[in-house]
């Protein structure tokens, strides 16, 4: 088989749009998830947005200002990603009011409140591990089933992170920034995404990662923020956090067919981090 000619090659809008395709994204009520659903949406996808009871404000006010602005269809669902009967839902919900399922961003995930190995205890563990493994898992495996019944093939994006590759340094005195639950459940990520994408790969269905790191998305909003900027300093290459709208683009790429050769892959946006 011959390479493609220069006349012969695709445009590259039209791989990047996603008109005609239906995105489902976790964690949209802030930070990530709400940007990465606007994002979605600017490149031509109606967006469900997901995230727990009690943020129906929240989504609600997402959904109207990606409508007004991209023109689109957006609504939300809520529910818990760690639970099972839940996830069934919520996906079932988003094809019965779209028709279809093509795109899933996987990104609902929380901090530790007692993350240091010495001192946490089994249900702080079980917290952390159940929203950002096991919910992970359930909204993949059954967001997978969904697309490989409606036959449409489709990409499904996890959130892992930085800590899923490092253990993030903290002072000499110090040297861990105790993240040994968040850190275990990202690493666990990486792997989960491999998984689902040799399970999937003849069903169309294509997932990859991508790993942020230091990103002012509010999941830091609990911790030190002098202390995190030191680190910033001292140990991110390019010197500064990431802002959300560094993380959209990947997200669009591997929602859209520009990635379509893209799959278990983890892309790490980590400002140089994991290079040391």
């Amino acid at each position: 088989m011959k390479p493609l000619q220069i006349s012969q090659l695709k445009s590259i809008y039209d791989m990047l749009s996603l008109k005609g395709k239906t995105a489902f994204v976790t964690g949209g009520a802030g930070g990530i998830g709400r940007s990465c659903a606007a994002a979605l949406a600017e490149a031509g996808a109606d967006v469900v947005l997901m995230d727990i009871c009690g943020k129906e404000e929240a989504l609600d006010a997402n959904c109207r200002e990606i409508e007004k602005r991209y023109g689109c269809r957006a609504e939300k669902v809520t529910g818990n990603v760690a639970d099972e009967e839940d996830v069934e839902r919520m996906i079932w919900e988003t094809v019965d009011r779209f028709g279809r399922l093509d795109v899933v961003f996987s990104n609902a995930g929380i901090g530790g409140r007692d993350d240091n190995p010495s001192s946490m205890d089994l249900e702080e563990w079980n917290r952390v591990l159940d929203v950002n493994l096991t919910g992970m898992f359930l909204v993949d495996r059954i967001a997978a089933n969904k697309m490989k019944e409606l036959g449409n093939g489709g990409s499904i994006i996890n959130t892992a992170s930085m800590s899923g590759h490092i253990i993030n340094k903290g002072s000499r005195k110090d040297m861990s920034q105790h993240m040994v639950a968040y850190s275990a459940a990202k690493a666990g990520v990486i792997q989960l995404t491999k998984s689902i994408a040799v399970s999937y790969v003849e069903d169309r269905i294509r997932c990859n990662s991508i790993s942020p790191g230091m990103i002012l998305s509010g999941l830091h909003d609990n911790m030190d923020m002098s202390a995190l900027e030191t680190y910033v300093e001292n140990e991110v290459p390019m010197g500064r956090f990431a802002s959300l709208d560094e993380i959209m683009g990947i997200v669009v790429f591997l929602a859209s067919d520009l990635s379509s050769y893209a799959t278990g892959s983890d892309f790490i946006i980590d400002g140089g981090v994991t290079i040391w």
